[in-house]
């Protein structure tokens, strides 16, 4: 038997994102049910255009998702720019260390604890004066590291390279939601979606046990008032999944 033979489980991650996902669940025996509440599309801002006429001003770039990597190289790429050699790069996560590899930069820091206010604690212990920063993000990425940032005077300038649009009301998740034996969250967005869809239903809803990836999504599902909440130590589709097993082993469901 499979360890997660028999369990139904909900994929809420976008689709691009989500082949790791549902590879790791179906091959673990879940029966998955994959709905995208987000897409990811290009921030054409023209605002972004004056960050472009100043890169050389910057000595670290801070990227804290793989969208943030790939979107911000998309627009290195229509500008017909480069990264300056002199910059130095920090990264939140493995999965966004190993997206920056793939264009052939090595990230120079990568923190102990993959959370905003941890990793802006250990990089100014070790970097006290970084120079300008330029932090990319996405339209709706947390300010916990930027607020972090400014309290210790560190100069930085954002740079939004990609908005997270909230897709429609899906009726097949409200046609599964009484079936469901667990729900997955890898961002804030998707519980917001969720929340959006299942609104006349959120007391049912609540009650469904949520993995989330990173601590930062898991606070928004216990302010969303999710009643069973889990997060693994390390911010990883397989952690998460692993954590998906041991919570249904030891609860013998």
């Amino acid at each position: 038997m499979t360890l997660l033979e028999g369990k139904k489980v909900l994929v809420t991650r976008a689709i691009e994102q989500s082949e790791g996902l549902l590879l790791n669940l179906q091959e673990s025996g879940a029966e998955v049910i994959h709905e995208p509440l987000i897409q990811f599309q290009f921030n054409e801002n023209i605002n972004n255009k004056s960050i472009l006429t100043k890169l050389h001003d910057f000595s670290w770039v801070f990227l804290t998702s793989s969208n943030g990597v790939k979107f911000f190289f998309e627009w290195m790429k229509r500008n017909d720019l480069s990264p300056p050699s002199q910059w130095r790069w920090a990264v939140v996560g493995d999965k966004t260390r190993q997206t920056l590899r793939e264009f052939g930069i090595q990230a120079d820091f990568v923190p102990g604890q993959f959370e905003a206010e941890a990793m802006a604690e250990e990089y100014l212990s070790l970097y006290k004066h970084p120079g300008p920063t330029l932090f990319v993000r996405g339209n709706l990425s947390k300010d916990t590291l930027l607020k972090s940032f400014r309290a210790k005077g560190v100069l930085f300038e954002t740079f939004t390279v990609y908005d997270t649009l909230l897709l429609k009301e899906s009726n097949d998740i409200l046609n599964h939601l009484n079936t469901l034996d667990a729900l997955t969250f890898t961002s804030p967005s998707t519980i917001h979606a969720f929340i959006k869809i299942v609104e006349n239903r959120k007391a049912e809803a609540l009650r469904i046990p949520c993995f989330c990836i990173g601590s930062t999504t898991a606070d928004e599902a216990f302010s969303e008032g999710f009643q069973q909440v889990y997060f693994p130590d390390r911010f990883t589709v397989e952690d998460m999944i692993q954590q998906m097993i041991d919570y249904f082993t030891k609860e013998g469901k």
